[in-house]
């Protein structure tokens, strides 16, 4: 079969085949300047779960071409999903220099800081991101959940308090202010906050989960009255700076 006809077969495939990824590697191969097809070859990688064969074909292709604000920043999500973060940090610091009034690489250099434990260096990658786009969610949630992480609470609290009311807030920011609100000491609005999403009895099962979550991240905490930290959320906390990347647990761990 031709190249060409192996490509053609490949995009017949759909990029969600792991039928495609043979075919296109063996074209990559065949086509070692060809820069659109080292990105197919990536988000197919992607799609099938090998994040490393994928960052490792996008590094090929911003060796080929120069980088674009697009590859970087997607070069270190898979970074971040392939588990290796200094590569992951300095992608989207590439980005960051290169252009700074991105506000996705500012919020995916916030995330990759997070997740190396760098929490100071993450919440300053965050606001400027927010500050960049204020409408953007997403960095906002991972500042708050950053800062509750870093018994901050109160702080959190400040940087979630829109979450309350604002009519496009999403749920995960609510919930992660919902934690934040908790491990401040303040569990009553908490509850309020979680009936939004839920029923009463639901609300103060989940708050009083959050108080749990709030004692292991610092015994200290106001709410340390909780009982034993359920199984699933003792793992979410410590686990909270591993990549994410997508929602729907609440609280939502730092993600991109």
């Amino acid at each position: 079969m031709s190249l060409d006809s192996r490509l053609r077969l490949a995009e017949s495939l759909g990029p969600n085949s792991p039928d495609a990824l043979p075919l296109l590697r063996r074209a990559a191969a065949e086509r070692p300047g060809d820069v659109p097809l080292r990105e197919r070859l990536a988000a197919t990688a992607e799609a099938a779960g090998r994040n490393a064969e994928a960052a490792e074909a996008l590094r090929q292709a911003n060796a080929l071409q120069g980088p674009t604000q697009q590859r970087l920043t997607w070069l270190g999500r898979l970074e971040l999903r392939a588990g290796n973060l200094p590569a992951a940090i300095e992608a989207h610091e590439q980005a960051v220099v290169l252009w700074p009034q991105s506000a996705s690489a500012h919020a995916g250099l916030g995330l990759a800081r997070d997740l190396a434990g760098d929490a100071a260096g993450a919440q300053e990658a965050y606001r400027r991101a927010i500050a960049l786009a204020p409408q953007d969610w997403g960095p906002r949630a991972n500042l708050g959940l950053s800062l509750v992480l870093s018994r901050q609470a109160p702080e959190a609290v400040q940087a979630l308090a829109e979450a309350e009311y604002a009519p496009g807030a999403p749920r995960r920011a609510r919930h992660n202010l919902a934690l934040a609100l908790v491990a401040a000491g303040r569990p009553d609005r908490a509850t309020r906050l979680l009936r939004q999403d839920m029923g009463p009895s639901e609300a103060e099962v989940m708050a009083q989960q959050f108080a749990a979550m709030a004692r292991q991240i610092d015994p200290a905490s106001a709410s340390a009255d909780a009982g034993p930290m359920p199984a699933k959320l003792g793992r979410d906390a410590r686990i909270a700076r591993q990549a994410a990347q997508q929602s729907g647990a609440a609280p939502g761990r730092p993600r991109g």
